[in-house]
């Protein structure tokens, strides 16, 4: 992605250790990866959401994941746990997300989508978009089911 050039930026003014702005020759700016992929954080809904767009032999997608709670223990009620899985095992059903559970029983939100061949930053964005808001009523639902949990920094610093 190409912004138009920014005179006031200086070359010194970049750390050299951050991969993601670079200054070409013309003094435009340059955001991204130098092999051209993408990377970049939102937040929506009180989870943040990471995605990327990542070379397959099929064409570049834009994956996103975000962490979303623990797995209930049963101890915690065992409805509250049934109606958690029965969310998770719904969301199966969508193409490009869905809603996983880790071996560490974490509950994760992860999905995949094809970019077009010649893409654009707009259609990394997009994408993600799309993908976030199609599983937007899972996530309704699985922050109704799921109990309260306490505050943490990294959560109070999400929203």
């Amino acid at each position: 992605m190409n912004l138009k050039t920014l005179p006031m930026l200086k070359l010194q003014q970049l750390t050299p250790d951050e991969p993601r702005l670079r200054i070409n020759a013309d003094g435009s700016l340059q955001l991204g990866r130098k092999d051209g992929q993408v990377e970049f954080a939102f937040h929506y809904l009180g989870l943040t959401f990471e995605a990327n767009t990542r070379p397959t032999a099929s064409g570049t997608v834009v994956q996103v994941a975000a962490e979303i709670a623990p797995l209930p223990f049963s101890a915690e009620g065992v409805a509250t746990r049934r109606a958690v899985i029965a969310i998770i095992d719904a969301s199966q059903v969508m193409s490009e997300v869905r809603l996983v559970v880790s071996k560490n029983r974490r509950i994760y939100c992860i999905g995949k989508s094809a970019l077009p061949t010649h893409w654009e930053p707009q259609d990394v964005i997009v994408a993600a978009t799309r993908l976030v808001l199609e599983v937007k009523p899972y996530l309704g639902m699985l922050q109704e089911a799921l109990p309260p949990r306490p505050a943490t920094p990294q959560s109070m610093t999400a929203h």
